[in-house]
Order: structure tokens, then C-alpha cells, then sequence
């Protein structure tokens, strides 16, 4: 995300369908987003469970994005977006993961409280 926030920085000067507040409010987009994923990223190699479902709402987007590019003529960038999508989606729900996030019924047997 910062290296498309610094590509749609150098490329605010030129022409385009979007007046100069558009493109500072996609800019600041980039950016926040990009804040989020470095938070997200962080909390989630200390092992915090919501990090989880925050990392798999960025995958549905990015394959909500992978399948724009394959509609828009460029499939390597839509493979290169969706096979690590597909693959986070599958290491997310491995049973190392689920544990390392603190899955507390995997460990409580039946009929106890965690």
C-alpha cells in the first residue's frame, strides 16, 4: 500500500477524470490503509485474535481487486494478487494458527468454561 500511495503521489500532477480533492482524498486512503495493514501485521505476529478476521477482510478485498484486473486485461496481476489471497485464506485456518491466536475451544473440553 505505500508503494501505490508514493506511485498515485508522483502521478497526482497529471490529467485525469478526478479534480485535486478527489485525488488528495485517494491519496489519504492509501495511506490509512497502509497504517492499518502495518497495525494489523504488527498485532498479529503478537498473536492477537482479531487480527485475524481483520487480515481476512483485506484478502476478500484483495480478490475483489484480483478479479478487476482479470476483467481488465491484466491477468498476471490479478494471479499476483489472488494466489497469496487464497493462500493466507488457508494458513489463517490452520490448526498452528488457530492455536497461536488463542482458540480457546479447541483446548476446553466438552461441558467446561474456558
Amino acid at each position: 500500500m505505500l508503494v501505490a500511495a508514493v506511485w498515485y503521489l508522483l502521478s497526482m500532477g497529471q490529467e485525469g477524470p478526478v479534480n485535486m480533492g478527489g485525488r488528495i482524498f485517494m491519496l489519504f486512503l492509501l495511506l490509512a490503509a497502509a497504517a492499518w495493514q502495518f497495525l494489523v501485521g504488527h498485532f498479529l505476529f503478537r498473536g492477537k485474535a482479531w487480527t485475524r478476521a481483520a487480515a481476512l477482510a483485506w484478502q476478500v478485498f484483495q480478490v475483489i481487486f484480483a478479479v478487476s484486473f482479470f476483467s481488465g486485461g491484466m491477468p498476471l496481476v490479478g494471479l499476483g494478487l489472488l494466489i497469496p489471497a487464497a493462500a493466507i485464506f488457508l494458513l489463517l485456518f490452520d490448526p498452528k494458527a488457530t492455536a497461536f491466536f488463542g482458540d480457546r475451544n479447541a483446548s476446553a473440553s466438552p461441558g467446561t468454561r474456558p
